[in-house]
């Protein structure tokens, strides 16, 4: 039976968490026949400050240094944002980065080593780091260089409600803009919705969706109804006891990301255990 259920665990490809619950209030709420577009500015103002009221009321989690970053925009998950950074900008990615970004451009894509960052690069980070399900284990080397050089630190936040004990301050210089979503944290990778957060504003496909109106109501409505739902740590509270018995039974190491783990020196995901043990 223990190998049978160890061949769930998924080497190539983790996927983040999505159950059976949020399947279901995804249905709920688009039959309930509410009307969510009476009010299209009202909704748009209403979820970014349910979003952020979201972030800092994680019991789990914390980020300081919100204060210097006022320019705030609606994102169709973070990968919105990350097409907007490549379309403005020529970037730079570290080892073991998001598989997207070589999924874009491959052989073409800019691969870095911290001490190898030059003044003007455009650094995309993820914090939490994917490969590690944890903050860059060379984040503070990281910052301090971008800090000393002049590099532009761009942060991919998507993981960031999926995970527990994640502390971090986004006050340094360096960092210019962090950007966080619903996917990850609450399922809604089919249905993805965000929130960019700017040191200083720039032109590019965002502020130009946010500036004429044209963000997706129907997405903005379904996140800000997910948030009163679910509220923050919604994974970590309802599989973290699972999670630790998983890692213990399988002799697996933990992450502070829901949904990987590491089998020796390798990354897994454990999302198909989860739902075994959570009925």
């Amino acid at each position: 039976m223990e190998i049978i259920m160890r061949d769930l665990l998924q080497y190539t490809r983790p996927q983040s968490m999505y159950d059976s619950e949020v399947h279901d209030y995804i249905r709920e709420i688009l039959t309930s026949g509410e009307n969510f577009a009476s009010e299209p500015d009202k909704l748009i103002e209403d979820f970014k400050n349910k979003f952020h009221n979201w972030l800092i009321s994680s019991k789990l989690n914390r980020i300081e240094g919100f204060e210097k970053f006022k320019d705030r925009d609606v994102i169709l998950g973070v990968t919105q944002f990350l097409d907007d950074l490549w379309q403005t900008r020529k970037c730079v990615v570290l080892e073991n980065e998001y598989r997207y970004h070589w999924r874009l451009y491959g052989d073409k894509l800019t691969v870095k080593k911290p001490e190898e960052l030059a003044e003007g690069d455009n650094l995309i980070l993820s914090m939490p780091f994917p490969y590690y399900g944890d903050v860059h284990p060379d984040m503070k080397k990281i910052i301090d260089i971008s800090n000393e050089r002049n590099v532009n630190v761009h942060l991919d936040a998507c993981w960031y409600g999926a995970c527990r004990d994640i502390k971090f301050s986004i006050s340094e210089p360096s960092i210019k803009s962090i950007a966080f979503s619903l996917s990850k944290s609450l399922g809604l990778g089919a249905n993805r919705i965000g929130v960019r957060y700017c040191r200083q504003r720039w032109t590019g496909p965002v502020s130009i969706i946010n500036d004429f109106a044209m963000n997706s109501q129907i997405l903005v409505w379904m996140g800000t109804k997910f948030i009163d739902r679910f509220g923050a740590d919604f994974w970590q509270n309802k599989y973290g006891e699972a999670y630790k018995k998983i890692c213990e039974d399988y002799n697996l190491t933990p992450t502070k990301a829901i949904h990987l783990a590491w089998d020796g020196n390798h990354p897994v995901g454990v999302r198909p255990l989860l739902r075994k043990l959570v009925k």
